[in-house]
């Protein structure tokens, strides 16, 4: 499945989800209208000397049509905005909004530990972020969700009888289907959804609020008139209200229908390509055909968010199941399946223990090739088994730091320190003085562990910090940040690395401390930002190679853009393409579409493996590249190395 095809196509079904939500938006004012309409016919049908009230062929005048027909759609819109407004916290408010609860690494539950080792495994495959996980407590189905607005926000949720059910290879199933959801554009479309549905059950509220005042109320208590028919004619307008909102829920149901069940045939395939085990993704299933409970989620919220869950979590699907049968997906991922499914039984205490880590040690790639450009883009080309050696190649006194808040920015302190002895003891005074003497003796300490450590495993690490360094406190996050900016300028010159890390960290960590949204599309053929090509590919080219090697590495992009007319490739200066024209650059590029995005991976891709080799640096350019435009690289892991 191509990343970056998944991604457009989500742009398009976005704007099918603005048609389908206007058509059910119609569809209640003018059930609303109806119903006020009969209510005046039946109540305030005469006046007190008998005449009938002026109407217009039986129809209320328009100024009540167009009164009713504003307030109802203000209600639907406003609820949809309240909650879309409130989403753009991220996944971690629908996970709290079901009732989940942040798992912290090191809990002492063996389950959770389980838990995050393979969503950990997961996002170093795929080369993004880990996102922070919770558990549904209380919550016997089997189940789990992806949910946030990007990657750099994505949380993972699961239900508790989904980690204490499943087996190690099942819940990598179910996680790696949650994966595709956040690489290929379907979290961001869900959480557009969720605020639009809680519009459309809006009307259901309301005539709910009105029948709770109503019956709590003291009206009508005292003599019987007026008060009584208007008590009457209350009680008549909450109930058809709730009728409405039955209306408005059933389509929001339709709608969720309509965008989700497809998706979730791509991502049952994507999940068998990432864990090359059908078995997983498919044992999953047949535990949830075969206990009592299912996949059901008894939160209150969960009809709004069912389209994110792994299977239907709501108890009605009102004939719209927004997830295909379980018998239909097990048969499309095992077509050999005896249609039985399988009970499941709680694990016995204490035998939900790792296993031990593979061994050896996992080898980067030095000799790749153009083949290599066909992972990008395409998360069915991630390797789960490529993300447990690398994980399993860290330290686990590493792994234990970035797993905690103090620990985590101690080790990107030490990756940013100088190896030059003086300007090194300059930068450890400054962290004493901002940080604290413990801080910076640890962050010594890392730099010294991590200098010689390729690329690919410090950016393992910084993706293994991300979920850590989101649960600063804002002043925390405010000094660590300032921290990291002046260590880079420290001495006058931003490495790529530095720039790659200030990069990923600074963009991540803004989505969740400063709810900063993704740019909107501005930009959609290639050609209207060749300037920024030119600077993107230029500096891959003339990444560690003298004048002539850049030159040759150039003239590979241009074989393969130079004839498409859809732009011209041109060689820049070396001062034309630093880290600050770099930055602009990469700016730009993500207010593009996801098709120009892919384009522009894979020059600056063609141009760093045009003589086969791809260094440390060059994975660093290509990881700040991938990053900012929202895509994530499989890590570049060949062999095991058995020891």
């Amino acid at each position: 499945m191509d990343f970056f095809q998944a991604q457009d196509d989500a742009r398009r079904r976005t704007r099918w989800l603005g048609v389908m939500f206007l058509a059910a938006l119609v569809a209640v004012v003018i059930a609303v209208n109806v119903l006020v309409w009969i209510l005046g016919a039946a109540f305030f049908g005469a006046n007190e000397a008998g005449a009938s009230l002026p109407a217009r062929g039986g129809f209320p005048p328009v100024e009540v049509i167009l009164v009713t027909s504003l307030v109802t759609a203000g209600v639907i819109l406003a609820g949809s905005g309240f909650k879309s407004l409130a989403l753009r916290g991220g996944g971690g408010v629908v996970a709290k909004d079901l009732g989940g609860r942040l798992v912290v690494p090191h809990s002492g539950d063996a389950d959770e530990q389980r838990l995050i080792n393979v969503v950990e495994e997961m996002a170093i495959a795929s080369g993004v972020p880990a996102p922070q996980v919770y558990v549904m407590d209380d919550e016997p189905g089997i189940n789990a969700f992806a949910a946030g607005t990007e990657p750099a926000n994505a949380v993972i949720g699961v239900t508790q009888g989904c980690v204490q059910r499943l087996t190690r290879a099942e819940l990598q199933g179910v996680v790696a289907h949650e994966f595709s959801h956040i690489l290929n554009g379907d979290m961001r479309l869900n959480m557009r959804l969720i605020g639009l549905v809680f519009g459309l059950m809006g009307i259901t509220m309301v005539g709910r609020t009105m029948l709770n005042v109503i019956r709590y109320s003291r009206m009508g208590a005292g003599r019987r008139g007026e008060g009584v028919a208007v008590i009457l004619v209350l009680v008549v307008l909450g109930l058809g209200l709730l009728a409405i909102g039955a209306v408005g829920t059933l389509c929001g149901r339709m709608i969720q229908a309509a965008i989700s069940r497809q998706r979730e045939f791509l991502a049952d395939a994507s999940a068998v390509q990432f864990t090359r085990e059908p078995d997983g993704i498919a044992g999953a299933l047949m535990k949830i055909g075969g206990q009592r409970h299912g996949s059901r989620v008894l939160n209150a919220k969960a009809m709004e968010a069912s389209h994110m869950f792994f299977a239907d979590g709501g108890m009605f699907a009102f004939g719209f199941a927004t997830h295909p049968p379980l018998p239909i997906r097990i048969r499309a991922i095992d077509p050999s399946w005896d249609g039985g499914f399988v009970k499941s039984a709680l694990p016995p205490v204490g035998g939900s223990a790792e296993p031990p880590p593979l061994p050896g040690a996992s080898r980067m790639e030095t000799g790749a090739s153009v083949m290599m450009l066909d992972r990008m883009g395409d998360p069915g080309r991630a390797r789960w088994e490529h993300g447990r050696m690398l994980r399993s190649d860290l330290d686990p006194a590493w792994i234990e730091a970035a797993h905690d808040r103090n620990g985590a920015q101690a080790l990107v302190f030490g990756m940013l320190l100088a190896e030059d002895d003086r300007l090194r003891q300059g930068e450890v005074d400054f962290l004493t003085k901002s940080a604290g003497e413990e801080a910076a003796a640890v962050a010594l300490r890392w730099q010294g562990e991590l200098r010689d450590l390729h690329s690919a495993r410090k950016i393992a690490l910084i993706d293994l910090c991300i979920p850590s360094l989101r649960r600063l406190s804002p002043p925390e996050h405010e000094r660590f940040v300032e921290i990291t900016k002046w260590l880079i300028a420290s001495d006058a010159e931003v490495s790529l690395f530095e720039y790659m890390l200030q990069h990923v960290v600074a963009r991540h960590l803004a989505t969740h401390f400063d709810r900063r949204g993704m740019p909107g599309i501005r930009f959609r053929r290639m050609k209207d930002l060749g300037p920024e090509a030119n600077v993107l590919t230029s500096a891959m080219a003339r990444l560690d190679r003298d004048p002539g090697m850049a030159a040759v590495a150039f003239a590979a992009v241009q074989d393969e853009w130079g004839a498409s007319g859809n732009w011209i490739p041109r060689l820049l200066d070396p001062e034309n393409c630093g880290p600050p024209d770099l930055h602009r650059a990469l700016e730009r590029f993500e207010a593009a579409t996801p098709l120009v995005k892919k384009q522009i991976l894979r020059a600056v891709g063609v141009a760093a493996a045009h003589d086969g080799v791809l260094g440390s640096r060059e994975i660093e350019l290509l990881r700040a590249t991938a990053d900012a435009i929202g895509c994530g690289i499989p890590p570049f892991v060949v062999e095991l190395e058995q020891t």
